[in-house]
């Protein structure tokens, strides 16, 4: 699966013009389907052409490396959106299985085009499950379909003493015993988890029994407490990895819409002229004044654009920018370049599935002029 990493390193390449090709296409779980994906992906490489250019045609050499990676992988990959990337200007041919799928898409730029990839990091995140009841604790590390196991571990039981004595006063010892013993394995839990959690800033979703979830909540320390993002109910003897993914996928996904449902509540509220904008032409003026914080973009869809060279300007149309051709040049989607620029200046990027006016953002400070304002 694809990773922060990888995306840095995909971020840093940079052609001289347009030579880069991006494959973003989904591998079917049918072999019937299976063996149109050629078919499929040449269809969208036909379509990535920028300006009329027909400049697709002529990358024969990164068009065979992309067939060839995705010949390669295609079995491997089903159920999985491949990304692939390749240029042979640079010595680029990378392919990666994404976490979740993103919409099929081609695009020859003088980058690769990574916004997808960022939106399924954003949407399917790693995360980390602790499964635990009174005496037993599992520890999963969920990547995509993938789950894996990271610690398993079992507390020491209470011996039974017999019915000796009155069995009223031994039954509340030995529940007591109990309940030492379980908030000790919690402690002993959270120390294992700690240690798999510790710098990954990771989500953690909890599962167990209805009484035993809050219990164990309540030894988090508060730095995990802050990743703690939902819980879920599985009987701990009965369940399999495939159960807990199962269970735990919509806890983050719920999480996932609420924090970009936020982040639009939070930009639409601010007063105008204050610390959001809304709409292409702000957003783009907010970058050029290196403000934005946190950008908006959408999930799917390409926004054809220009972007100067000399100074670095964005805009929908040559004309915003005082530099003429071949200095401006059209890029083929705009939102990209709003992605790069944003991750550039060290701000975040969003993605949603209909954002208002088609991007918006939140800034650092106030803009000193918005296009469309006296």
């Amino acid at each position: 699966m694809i990773s922060e990493a990888e995306v840095q390193k995909l971020r840093a390449i940079h052609a001289r013009g347009l030579s880069v090709l991006s494959l973003y296409v989904w591998v079917p779980v049918d072999l019937p389907a299976l063996r149109e994906l050629p078919a499929r992906a040449d269809e969208l490489l036909a379509a990535a052409d920028v300006g009329g250019q027909r400049a697709v045609r002529e990358r024969h050499e990164e068009r065979r490396t992309i067939r060839e990676l995705l010949q390669v992988h295609a079995r491997e990959w089903m159920g999985h959106t491949a990304a692939i990337f390749a240029c042979a200007e640079v010595g680029l041919a990378e392919a990666f299985p994404l976490p979740c799928r993103v919409p099929d898409r081609a695009v020859l730029a003088a980058r690769p085009h990574v916004r997808p990839l960022l939106v399924a990091l954003q949407r399917c995140p790693e995360y980390h499950v602790a499964v635990v009841d009174r005496r037993h604790a599992w520890i999963f590390q969920i990547t995509g379909s993938r789950v894996d196991a990271l610690a398993q571990s079992e507390a020491p039981g209470v011996r039974s003493r017999g019915f000796g004595g009155w069995y009223g006063l031994e039954s509340y010892r030995i529940s007591e015993r109990i309940t030492q013993l379980a908030r000790h394995h919690y402690h002993d839990t959270v120390a294992i988890l700690s240690q798999f959690m510790r710098g990954s800033g990771r989500p953690l979703v909890v599962g167990g029994h209805k009484d035993t979830i809050p219990a164990f909540l309540g030894v988090l320390p508060s730095d995990a407490r802050e990743r703690f993002i939902g819980s879920f109910v599985v009987d701990p003897h009965t369940m399999t990895p495939a159960r807990v993914r199962e269970l735990s996928a919509p806890v983050v996904a719920n999480w996932v819409s609420q924090r970009e449902q936020r982040l639009v509540s939070q930009i639409m509220q601010e007063p105008p002229g204050r610390l959001a904008v809304v709409g292409m032409s702000p957003c783009l003026a907010a970058l050029s004044q290196h403000a934005v914080a946190v950008l908006v973009v959408p999930v799917g869809g390409l926004i054809p654009g220009f972007a100067c060279q000399a100074c670095g300007t964005l805009a929908s149309t040559p004309g915003r920018c005082p530099h003429q051709p071949p200095t401006v040049h059209p890029v083929p989607d705009l939102l990209e370049e709003m992605t790069a620029a944003t991750l550039g200046d060290g701000g975040e990027v969003t993605a949603v599935q209909d954002p208002p006016g088609h991007g918006a953002a939140w800034l650092r400070f106030p803009l000193r002029h918005v296009p469309g304002t006296s």
